[in-house]
């Protein structure tokens, strides 16, 4: 009963949110659009503030209007330490460097027996999962970069040790996977493998994160759509999904400089900017022709694209890349929650747009604003350079 009462009481303490949001989202109310150092700036403050609210050094994983904060997710805390290094190098100050600390010791307390790291927020089953250990080391890898303490590099290699052990012949990962399921997105472990290869000088990662490239090259289409990118057999994959994939080539691609992969991510990622070039709209999910019936976008997967054709600039100098990234951009800034009076929410973004789409319903997970933060350090990175 005293749950009950508790649940009921958070629930009605935020409910005056949901009718602003709705009205927002239903009318497509314009927001001023300011700077994008500005949008930064908030969007870093939510994730300190998201940091704060738990007590174990993690980052809570979401922000929800029915449920409060959540508890802290080891998998997207372990990403969001290279953000927040990015962002100390920004800026200068070192509280930011404190901070990436305490994840990345509390994430070196995690870790299970075998070398690998659980799945889902820190209170449910501590269980192995593939995905999630890969993301984790893309952490401790940068920490160890950063601030050349061995016990993150120690707890690194001990996760990639376990991935090599549990990888099938073909390169796939069958076992510790979410829903039991293959995942063509696995080859952002990949990446995070070929991470560990470059502090460690050890071909072993090398080698099982080509494995694992080589067998996801043979699960995409012709169409330059990705098999098995999906969280249920039964779904087409979400934007976010799709980009994981596409990132998870691309950084593979730069590291070892390999055509092949960089031109899978090239390809798939064109599909997508036709997509968006026809309606200046990305809805969540595709199907195997990169069509969709969503009526909502997935605000995660859009700030991964703009990353990736950020990038994508980088290496082949389309403007037509840079363009479109940094108007995906201004439309990530115009959904960002910028209103101090809503303090659990300012600087947030929500897992759809609008906030009841079906990714995150009514909810602010925190690598929406992870991946949005890191869009804007690379497009004011990128302007910067060419001024």
């Amino acid at each position: 009963m005293e749950f009950k009462r508790v649940f009921y009481k958070g629930v009605l303490s935020r409910c005056y949110l949901l009718p602003k949001l709705f009205f927002i989202d239903v009318v497509k109310s314009k927001r001023k659009i300011y700077s994008s150092q500005y949008h930064l700036n908030k969007a870093i403050d939510w994730i300190v503030k998201a940091q704060n609210m738990t007590e174990d050094g993690g980052v809570s994983s979401s922000y929800s209007l029915l449920f409060g904060w959540g508890a802290s997710y080891p998998e997207t805390s372990g990403y969001i330490i290279p953000t927040l290094f990015d962002y100390y190098h920004l800026t200068k100050e070192k509280k930011y460097v404190r901070i990436c600390k305490e994840i990345a010791d509390w994430e070196c307390s995690l870790q299970l027996d075998d070398g690998g790291f659980q799945g889902d927020v820190i209170t449910k089953s501590k269980k192995t999962t593939i995905f999630n250990t890969g993301q984790v080391i893309l952490g401790l890898v940068r920490s160890y970069k950063e601030l050349k303490d061995k016990r993150y590099l120690d707890s690194a290699i001990k996760a990639g040790d376990f991935l090599i052990k549990v990888q099938d012949k073909d390169g796939n990962w069958t076992t510790h996977c979410f829903n039991n399921l293959p995942h063509t997105y696995n080859v952002r472990v990949a990446w995070a493998l070929l991470e560990l290869f470059l502090m460690t000088n050890s071909e072993k990662y090398r080698e099982c994160a080509i494995k694992n490239l080589n067998w996801a090259l043979k699960q995409s289409n012709t169409n330059h759509w990705f098999y098995n990118n999906a969280f249920k057999k039964s779904q087409n994959p979400l934007l976010h999904t799709i980009s994981y994939a596409i990132r998870g080539f691309l950084e593979s691609g730069i590291i070892l400089d390999n055509i092949e992969y960089k031109k899978m991510a090239l390809n798939a990622s064109l599909k997508l900017l036709e997509a968006y070039e026809k309606s200046s709209f990305l809805p969540a999910t595709f199907d195997s022709n990169w069509q969709s019936t969503d009526f909502y976008s997935c605000l995660t997967g859009d700030a991964q694209l703009s990353i990736i054709w950020l990038k994508l600039y980088q290496i082949y100098k389309d403007k037509t890349l840079l363009l479109n990234a940094i108007k995906l951009n201004r439309y990530l800034k115009s959904t960002q929650v910028l209103d101090p009076r809503w303090k659990d929410i300012d600087g947030a973004i929500k897992g759809s747009d609008p906030v009841w789409g079906f990714y995150n319903m009514f909810s602010f997970p925190n690598w929406a604003t992870k991946f949005f933060c890191d869009a804007l350090m690379l497009e004011l990175k990128i302007l910067s350079d060419k001024n």
